[in-house]
């Protein structure tokens, strides 16, 4: 197997597992929007780190790197979601 290879599978299976890791928001969202609210900074930052790196996947060279900006882009959208609901 190339290294190529084996970077695109690493780099497959790490966005599938950070797609999870935002997902685990949706809880959180349901339970703010039913009134136990929670601290909203972690999701602020997270979303903010999120966006830097969706930016920074947008613009790489020679071509995008979607392996990097589709779980980042899932962590923006919930993240903000979760800081929104938390307030």
């Amino acid at each position: 197997m190339t290294k190529s290879k084996f970077n695109a599978i690493v780099g497959s299976i790490g966005a599938f597992i950070g797609i999870f890791v935002f997902i685990s928001y949706i809880p959180q969202i349901i339970a703010n929007l039913n009134g136990a609210k929670s601290q909203p900074l972690q999701p602020l930052f997270a979303a903010v780190s999120c966006l830097i790196w969706v930016i920074y996947g947008w613009t790489k060279e020679p071509k995008k790197d979607y392996i990097l900006i589709a779980p980042n882009l899932a962590g923006v959208i919930l993240g903000t979601i979760t800081f929104l609901t938390a307030l």
